[in-house]
């Protein structure tokens, strides 16, 4: 299964530089080897703030359940600060979010 972590900014941050939040992302998720892959618009429904602005992402491919749950263990315990962050597992063509 691959995992994808999105970044959805909190109302009071403005990042639109990516080789910034690249550093940012991977530095706070250096344990699970994340692949950068630059940004996507998520449907409102999805998003905390419910705007339309891009979040960036970052793939962690071919993971392991364990993997899985010590990652949403580490979000939970470890808040990535300025940003809400979403994960989505996919398995196959099928993609579930997560937190």
């Amino acid at each position: 299964m691959d995992l994808r972590i999105c970044f959805e900014n909190q109302e009071s941050v403005n990042v639109n530089d990516s080789a910034m939040m690249r550093h940012y992302a991977e530095s706070y998720l250096a344990d699970y080897r994340p692949e950068w892959a630059g940004f996507v618009m998520l449907p409102h429904d999805e998003t905390r703030r419910a705007t339309m602005e891009p979040v960036w992402q970052v793939l962690v491919r071919d993971a392991t359940a364990r993997t899985e749950a010590d990652l949403l263990d580490y979000i939970a315990r470890n808040p990535m600060a300025a940003y809400h962050v979403h994960v989505y597992r996919k398995d196959g063509v099928h993609e579930a979010k997560l937190v």
